[in-house]
Formats: C-alpha cells, sequence, structure tokens
C-alpha cells in the first residue's frame, strides 16, 4: 500500500511538473508583440507599404514579437509631428523633414541611429550617400536618404523621325543640342521647334542646371573651394543662349510656366526638353503625350570631357524618436525594414520611387508599368546631393536663376562670362559674410564624392 501511495504521488508531481511546463511555454508563446510605431505623410505609397507591413507582423514580425502599427498622416503632419514630439508622446520612428531636422536635433527630440544597437550594417550601407545638415548632424546620423529625383533629357522620337533624323542623331553633347535643335526648328514649317524652355526659376534649375551637375561636379557650390561657382555652367548657357538667338527655341516660352511648356512638348511641338523623373508621371497622366518618346542622358559639354556620377536630388524617410529608447533593438529591426532593398525594389516596380540604392533597383522583379522610369533609374553610383548654403547668405542683386532666365529671354547673344562672373562675385561676397563655424557645416561627407568610381 506504501509503495502504491509513493508512485501515485510520483505520478501526480510529475504530472504537475509537466503541465506547468507546458503553461510557461504556452504563455512565452502567445506573449503579446512588442508594438513599434511609425507615422508618416507618405500617402501615395499606402497601399504598397501597408501590404508590406502586414507581412512583415505576420512573418517575421511575429518571430521576432514585433508589431508594426503605422499611421499616415495628411497634409497636417508637421504640425502633428511637432506637438507629440513636444509632449513627449513622439512615435518610436516617424518621417523626417529637413525644415525641422537641425530643430528637432538641437532640442533632442531624435536619436542618432548610431545609438541603436546593432546599427552598423544598416549606416554602412547608405554611407556613400549621406550628407552633413540633410542626414548628418553633430557628427551623428540621424536619417537615411531613401530615393531619388534624378534628371535626363527628353526626346520627341516621331519628330525626330519626321524631319529626317536617326538614332544617331540623338544629341550627346550641348553643341550637338543646337544642331538638331535648328534642323527640327528649319525643317518643322513653324509647326515645331527644337527646344523647350520656360521663364518660371525652378524649372531652370531642375531641367538645365542640377541635371548638368555631372559635367562640372557640383551643382552651384563647390564644397572643396568653399566657393559658389555657377560660371562651371558657361558652356551650357551659351549653347541655349545662341538657340534662342538662332530661333530655335519654342517662342512665347518668356511667358510660359513649367506647365505651359510641358503641355506643348506633349502635343509634339517641341523636340527636346530637360527634364526630371517625375515627368514620367506628366508626360503620361497629366499632359499625355500623343507620341513617342525616350529618355537619354544629360548632354555632356564637350565629347571628350570627364563627367562625374548620375546627379539624384535625395528624399529621406524615416528618424528616431526618443522613445525608440525604450526597445532599441527593436526599433531596429523595424528601421532595416522600412529601407530593405527588396521593399524598394517593390516601390520601383510600382513607379512609386527610384530607390537611392542601384543595389534595390537590381532586385526588381518586373520592368516598371510608368514610361521612361526605368531610364531615369538607370544608374550603378549616384551623387545624392547635399544641401549647400545658398539659403544662409544675404545676397545682394538677382539670383542665378534670375541672370540666367533674362539672358534666355533676350533674343540678343549675352556676354554669359561676364554677367556668370558678376553672379559668383556677389554669391561669394555674400558668402564670406557667414561665420566660419556655419560654413564648415557645408562640407562632403567623409567617404562622399561625385567623382565615378570606376
Amino acid at each position: 500500500m506504501k509503495k502504491l501511495l509513493v508512485l501515485g504521488l510520483a505520478l501526480i508531481l510529475a504530472s504537475s511538473l509537466v503541465f506547468a511546463q507546458g503553461t510557461k511555454e504556452t504563455t512565452a508563446s502567445t506573449a503579446a508583440p512588442e508594438v513599434i510605431t511609425v507615422w508618416s505623410d507618405n500617402a501615395h505609397e499606402e497601399t504598397l507599404r501597408r501590404a508590406q507591413i502586414e507581412t512583415f507582423n505576420n512573418g517575421v514580425g511575429k518571430e521576432l514579437g514585433i508589431f508594426i502599427e503605422y499611421k499616415i498622416f495628411g497634409g497636417n503632419f508637421s504640425d502633428t509631428i511637432k506637438i507629440a514630439a513636444q509632449a513627449g508622446e513622439a512615435p518610436d520612428l516617424f518621417r523626417s523633414d529637413s525644415k525641422w531636422m537641425q530643430g528637432f536635433v538641437d532640442s533632442g527630440f531624435l536619436v542618432p541611429i548610431e545609438e541603436l544597437p546593432g546599427s552598423e550594417t544598416l549606416l554602412n550601407k547608405f554611407k556613400p550617400m549621406l550628407s552633413n545638415q540633410a542626414h548628418i548632424f553633430n557628427g551623428k546620423t540621424y536619417t537615411l536618404p531613401y530615393n531619388l529625383t534624378t534628371y535626363g533629357f527628353i526626346i520627341n522620337k516621331d519628330l525626330f523621325k519626321q524631319v529626317g533624323l536617326t538614332e544617331k542623331d540623338y544629341p550627346k553633347t550641348w553643341a550637338d543640342v543646337r544642331r538638331v535643335a535648328k534642323i527640327i526648328t528649319e525643317r518643322s514649317g513653324g509647326k515645331a521647334y527644337g527646344l523647350g524652355l520656360s521663364s518660371t526659376l525652378w524649372t531652370i534649375s531642375s531641367f538645365y542646371t542640377m541635371p548638368n551637375g555631372q559635367n562640372i561636379g557640383h551643382y552651384g557650390y563647390d564644397w572643396n573651394a568653399k566657393q559658389f561657382d555657377y560660371s562651371a555652367y558657361n558652356p551650357l548657357i551659351e549653347a541655349i543662349d545662341q538657340m534662342v538667338n538662332d530661333g530655335s527655341v519654342f517662342p512665347g516660352f518668356e511667358v510660359l510656366d513649367g506647365d505651359g511648356i510641358r503641355a506643348q512638348f506633349a502635343a509634339g511641338r517641341i523636340g527636346m526638353i530637360g527634364a526630371a523623373s517625375f515627368d514620367c508621371a506628366v508626360y503620361t497622366k497629366q499632359f499625355p503625350a500623343n507620341f513617342d518618346w525616350a529618355v537619354i542622358d544629360v548632354p555632356a559639354f564637350s565629347a571628350n570631357q570627364v563627367t562625374y556620377k548620375r546627379f539624384g536630388n535625395p528624399t529621406n524617410l524615416l528618424c528616431v524618436g526618443v522613445n525608440a529608447r525604450k526597445h532599441p533593438e527593436k526599433v531596429l529591426k523595424v528601421l532595416e525594414f522600412f529601407y530593405a532593398d527588396e521593399n524598394a525594389a517593390a516601390m520601383y516596380e510600382e513607379g512609386l520611387y527610384i530607390p537611392i540604392r542601384s543595389e534595390a533597383i537590381a532586385m526588381a522583379k518586373k520592368e516598371p508599368s510608368l514610361k521612361g522610369w526605368k531610364e531615369f533609374a538607370m544608374f550603378t553610383e549616384v551623387f545624392a546631393m547635399p544641401p549647400v548654403p545658398d539659403t544662409l547668405i544675404q545676397l545682394e542683386g538677382p539670383s542665378y536663376r534670375e541672370v540666367i532666365v533674362n539672358m534666355w529671354t533676350n533674343p540678343s547673344l549675352d556676354d554669359v562670362k561676364a554677367r556668370m562672373a558678376d553672379v559668383d562675385k556677389r554669391y561669394n561676397a555674400a558668402l564670406s559674410k557667414l561665420p566660419a563655424e556655419k560654413l564648415n557645416l557645408y562640407t562632403l561627407a567623409p567617404g562622399v564624392t561625385a567623382q565615378r568610381s570606376k
């Protein structure tokens, strides 16, 4: 009997232990995941982004004990995030904005990515594209670039054929542009013209000076010399000034804004026009072109010149709020997810973004359906254009864009060299009044260069 009692007690104890272990394991496996909050105002990508997040939450997120709570805000996002940050209620991650990044850093509202344990791999992936005063503040990285606006030159292929030009005539230099523009204008009998221009200032930079940064290695401010050098654009400015004098530029551009001249190109009245990647949507949706067009590389200043990396204007995605310090390892996993090449590749396929990393573009499983998108994303190396100190100076007289547009809208030939020398003189005189500690912030980050590596 005693033996039976002992055996019974042993069985009961063993059963209790098994039950207790099973309860412990079940509790661990069904524990609520840690919520990582992410806020953004990128509504245009919401459908695809939410699908990616759902896949993460149901897969890797479960394994890591992470659940991403994603919120999209409208036009009031800047005010919303400022109020939340001041109250200490900002999310773990939120869309960054160059307009308030410096203020948020100074106020202690942000956490450097370096503080997230294990972030070295992510930082190294983006290191060649990082910029002081855009991503790096006070020597620490607070956000990363995600996508680019890139630049090119668009031609009306059908119009080229109509006037007897072939692919061999697609311009490779600005001298070629002038030659071809005259042919198109003369052979069209007043129905079409060679080049499209606008007098609206943003088109001067977005369609002509910024794209041609790959011909001079900067876009107006030389970081190495710490001087403005808009005269470096003289070959471009002179070529277009000559085309205006030739009568090869669409007439009346003096009063046409950016949409006005693009509408004329879409109507088939212009042979060539400077463009940015956002024009793919313009010529397929806003002003659908009624002809075949193609994106070609930005014309060089001369046939044998050394060109630099393709220039791209970067946009950032997320920065890290102070509440991330509660769970830094898991916040890093979410940050890595948002910046993952495979997710950026899917965005590229849908024509939503041109990823800043060519590795992400190479991962695309299908060609983007948006016409021209692939051509704007063709680069192996890119120079993510860093900020320049032009907004910090008190310039006397007209801006460089005003000077350029005044020359181009004047049908007579101008003394481009003298006019642009005066621009540089005035900009650098204003720059000399800037405190050295501010000017020194606008240098290229270590390892960043516009020069090609191959």
